[in-house]
């Protein structure tokens, strides 16, 4: 494992009234590092809207955004600049703009519908008997748009989708790797050296938890609060291990990370919230950890949740020996977490399901070769 590299800061530059280094993000994409070099930008004032616009192109597609509203914002993104001959470091705060792809069709004045119409008057003024009735029958079948639009509108507006049915399909493997999976050891020898647990929360974080784990431990415990089925039968199991300690401290966290994954996200946005009764600092880590923060409030993604999941399965194999209970394992999360997204985000982590029971995986080395996600695509 990487040593943290240590450094003084020396600078922190913060400047609203002037243009800040802006981080681009691309609706629905990412720019590839060869077509960065084709691309073009530019700083523009839209009069209509007042904003800032910026612009950019790579000569066939342009994309488009704005200045986004950061009054809101409870923290600023910063950008660190290392000089790693002096070991000092200068903070810049920077921007995150979204830009889309601008797609408006040309203005075409169609008069093909006013057309229509004269020609119907025509006919069933001066028409024979045959064509007056055609016309007739045609006005009867013609279709009032608006109102049929109207109608698709309440129609959509009262179906409910299952939002986790939307996320099944998973990300790609490299951004599993840098950003939801802690470090993995792929070449250890010993189960114990896979995951480093400090990766996930950290020592000091961790053992802020002690005090409460030792009243849990010996039964002094006063706290009232719900536990899932997974957490009590584990904690029965882990009273009688060697490292009880951190264990029952480690299976506090995971329980800590499921309250708060499971909290609707209106709850989740208001101040002061408490996931973990126990402990300040694992209570700030884990909503720090496991949201983003935007425009619109704290926020949690599907790939955030995919990570707390992941993170929860991990420490809940190194608790459990590493084998686990996959469907006792899921009474932790409210929202719907079936079978095979707990399978496949268990192949990411390097556990595979037992031949003689598919619910009950094991991590064990040699570790498998990498999971290998296969994006859906349309049949040709």
């Amino acid at each position: 494992m990487k040593e943290p590299f240590k450094a003084i800061i020396d600078d922190v530059i913060i400047e609203p009234s002037k243009v800040q280094p802006i981080i681009v993000n691309f609706q629905n994409g990412e720019l590839k590092d060869e077509e960065a070099k084709k691309m073009s930008c530019g700083l523009f004032y839209d009069q209509n809207k007042k904003k800032t616009m910026l612009a950019m192109s790579n000569g066939q597609i342009v994309y488009r955004g704005y200045k986004p509203d950061t009054s809101q914002d409870l923290m600023r993104s910063m950008l660190v600049l290392r000089n790693r001959r002096t070991g000092k470091v200068r903070l810049v705060q920077v921007e995150r703009w979204q830009v889309t792809p601008v797609l408006e069709k040309p203005a075409v004045e169609d008069n093909k519908g006013f057309e229509d119409d004269k020609i119907a008057k025509l006919n069933k003024q001066f028409g024979s008997k045959k064509v007056k009735r055609r016309t007739e029958q045609y006005e009867r079948l013609k279709v009032n748009v608006e109102s049929v639009k109207e109608q698709l509108e309440q129609t959509v507006s009262n179906v409910e989708i299952d939002r986790m049915d939307l996320s099944i399909q998973l990300p790609d493997n490299e951004y599993i790797t840098n950003t939801i999976l802690p470090e993995c050891n792929r070449d250890a020898t010993n189960v114990n050296d896979v995951y480093n647990i400090f990766d996930i929360v950290p020592k000091s974080k961790l053992e802020s938890l002690y005090n409460s784990v030792t009243e849990i431990l010996n039964g002094d415990s006063n706290n009232k609060q719900e536990n899932s089925k997974f957490f009590t039968r584990t904690l029965y199991h882990v009273k009688s291990d060697p490292d009880s300690l951190k264990k029952a401290a480690l299976l506090i966290y995971v329980q800590s990370v499921a309250a708060w994954l499971n909290m609707p996200i209106k709850d989740a946005k208001k101040r002061g919230i408490e996931v973990c009764s126990a402990s300040q600092e694992i209570n700030s880590h884990i909503i720090d950890t496991y949201s983003v923060q935007s425009k619109h409030g704290r926020m949690r993604p599907t790939s955030v949740k995919d990570k707390g999941v992941i993170h929860c399965m991990i420490l809940a194999l190194i608790i459990n020996n590493f084998t686990l209970d996959l469907e006792l394992f899921a009474t932790i999360f409210s929202h719907r977490m079936g079978l095979k997204k707990m399978t496949d985000l268990a192949r990411i982590v390097g556990a595979l399901p037992s031949k003689e029971n598919k619910k009950l995986i094991t991590l064990k080395v040699p570790l498998p070769a990498t999971a290998s996600v296969v994006k859906k695509g349309r049949r040709k």
